[in-house]
């Protein structure tokens, strides 16, 4: 089988969607399909050979390099209106449909509806809930899933795989797939002393973590109001992906005067697993801004990384969240946007060890069936399933 993946951002790059591309693409590659990653390639890159860009990438991003780098020019320069998203997204699908793929597989919308208008087969991926976000997509997404050769839709939640069938996508064509971890970044094991040791960490002090990006959209914010209000605890942030975001948090726990708390910048995605490793909790901003408001952040790729480091899990009750973790079992879910209730849930586990640790225990556990391997199997298995409809 041999698939031409499309995605029109920039790489390498901070945004987490670019690490999920990156990533499927060559773990699809792992599992025998023949993939071609068609993207838009850099000005400051232009001057490279393609291998050499197909190493920088993988390098950046720590995956191996079984896939097919298709960059290729599209605008000059790439600046803050993204043209090339345009540009790319109409050029994009004209190119593949000179290759001989199978399918064609995006998370953008032009290359789907270019590529179904002109008779190609196409998977569209997405972790949003779009009915919900743009009601007017409706329409279009019942054209597009009435044609035979617009094969499906995955989806990154049950939530978001919902929503779709509710606005009329037949659910055969829908399918949830999880993200997941490499188990490899998380070798060799390293206990909290080992890891903050490395990391140059206080060996003594209860740590909770969060690991992600520190836009407005994430809710981060909360996480400042909750360390000042559990002075018991320190609290470590990493990520980014900007040096704007880092520094926005940065200067609201400046202004409320909050000394338990350090926030870091962003650092490479298979680099994170000793931070996970210091922690004695591992939290998800306990707020509905994210999903109530924006409807984003579904089922946040750094949930499968915090499972994967047998760390106790704190998390907002939320409908995504419910799909990976339960309350007791193997984490903490709790009320969102309470920042009383988030701190009396720290000094909770903070007092009972034994707790914490069977939490942590049973996420390590329930994390082995989440790796990305499993994912591209599966996601493989939709693709051939689908293929065969029309066949």
């Amino acid at each position: 089988m041999k698939v031409c993946t499309i995605c029109d951002d920039h790489f390498p790059s901070y945004w987490t969607s670019t690490n999920q591309v990156i990533t499927t693409a060559s773990y699809l590659g792992k599992a025998g399909v023949d993939v071609d990653l068609m993207i838009p390639v850099l000005g400051k890159n232009l001057l490279l050979s393609r291998e050499r860009r197909l190493r920088q990438l993988c390098e950046f991003y720590g995956v191996e390099p079984t896939f097919n780098l298709k960059d290729y020019f599209t605008v000059w320069p790439t600046n803050k209106f993204r043209i090339e998203k345009l540009t790319h997204g109409f050029t994009s699908p004209v190119f593949a449909a000179m290759g001989k793929y199978d399918l064609i597989y995006t998370r953008h919308v032009i290359p789907v509806l270019m590529t179904v208008a002109s008779g190609g087969n196409a998977i569209f991926e997405t972790y949003r809930l779009l009915p919900e976000e743009y009601p007017m997509s409706i329409p279009l997404l019942k054209w597009a899933a009435s044609k035979e050769n617009f094969l499906g839709i995955t989806t990154h939640s049950e939530l978001s795989r919902n929503v779709f069938i509710d606005a009329g996508v037949p659910p055969e064509k829908v399918k949830a797939l999880h993200n997941g971890y490499d188990p490899v970044e998380f070798e060799p094991e390293l206990t909290r002393q080992q890891a903050r040791k490395l990391l140059g960490l206080d060996e003594n002090r209860f740590l909770v973590v969060y690991t992600g990006h520190m836009t407005q959209i994430k809710g981060v914010e909360i996480l400042v109001d909750i360390a000042k209000n559990t002075p018991e605890a320190d609290f470590l942030l990493v990520g980014g992906p900007t040096i704007e975001d880092v520094k926005r948090i940065r200067n609201l726990a400046k202004e409320q005067n909050v000394k338990n708390i350090n926030i870091q910048g962003w650092v490479k995605p298979h680099l994170v697993p000793p931070y996970l490793y210091a922690a004695d909790i591992l939290i998800i901003p306990p707020t509905s801004v994210p999903l109530k408001i924006h409807r984003r952040t579904v089922l946040p790729i750094k949930l499968f990384n915090y499972l994967a480091a047998g760390r106790t899990i704190l998390a907002p009750d939320l409908p995504d969240t419910a799909e990976l973790l339960y309350h007791g079992v193997n984490s903490f879910r709790i009320e969102p946007d309470n920042v009383q209730l988030a701190s009396d849930t720290i000094r909770e586990l903070i007092d009972d060890p034994l707790l914490a640790n069977e939490l942590a225990d049973r996420a390590r556990e329930d994390a082995r069936k989440y790796t990305w391997q499993q994912r591209a199997v599966n996601l493989k298995n939709f693709m051939e399933e689908r293929l065969n409809t029309i066949r």
